[in-house]
């Protein structure tokens, strides 16, 4: 799935990223990046110590959990 072509997506969609944080989406409004053509998504760190945090993220470069 090209998570980086959504303009919306669902809250609560967890991922793992490559440096191996557990991260869920917000639902907030994404970001286009316009140089790279890609949407990036608000996620917020679900584990860890920095459990809250948020940040955008292109999720096509993160695996999806069940």
């Amino acid at each position: 799935m090209k998570y980086s072509e959504m303009v919306t997506i669902k809250p609560g969609l967890r991922f793992k990223t490559v440096s191996g944080l557990v991260v869920e989406t917000t639902g907030a409004t994404p970001l286009h990046v316009e140089s790279s053509k890609v949407y990036v998504h608000e996620v917020k760190v679900a584990e860890g110590p920095w459990k809250g945090e948020k940040y955008r993220h292109n999720l096509d470069m993160a695996q999806a959990l069940s």
